[in-house]
């Protein structure tokens, strides 16, 4: 699972710095505490089903949005088909 964990992290990342957000300013905006951001976004929690709706409404986008591209590295890994 620490690949996918690791594309959610960088893809949290990604929306967050195109968001102009530090960590701090984004879990303050989320309600969520900024080591909750940081170990996620470093793949070393993983986040609950409601942290993840809380996190894509901090970004104003869906969940299925946040998890866009999440698990391609994962599905090329284990041979899953579509």
């Amino acid at each position: 699972m620490q690949p996918v964990l690791l594309a959610l992290g960088k893809r949290m990342r990604e929306l967050r710095d195109k968001q102009g957000f530090s960590q701090e300013a984004f879990a303050d905006h989320c309600g969520l505490h900024r080591t909750a951001v940081s170990l996620i976004e470093r793949g070393k929690r993983v986040p609950s089903l409601t942290t993840l709706l809380t996190i894509s409404s901090g970004f104003g986008i869906s969940v299925s949005e946040l998890l866009r591209g999440v698990d391609a590295g994962y599905k090329h890994r284990v041979g899953v088909r579509r």
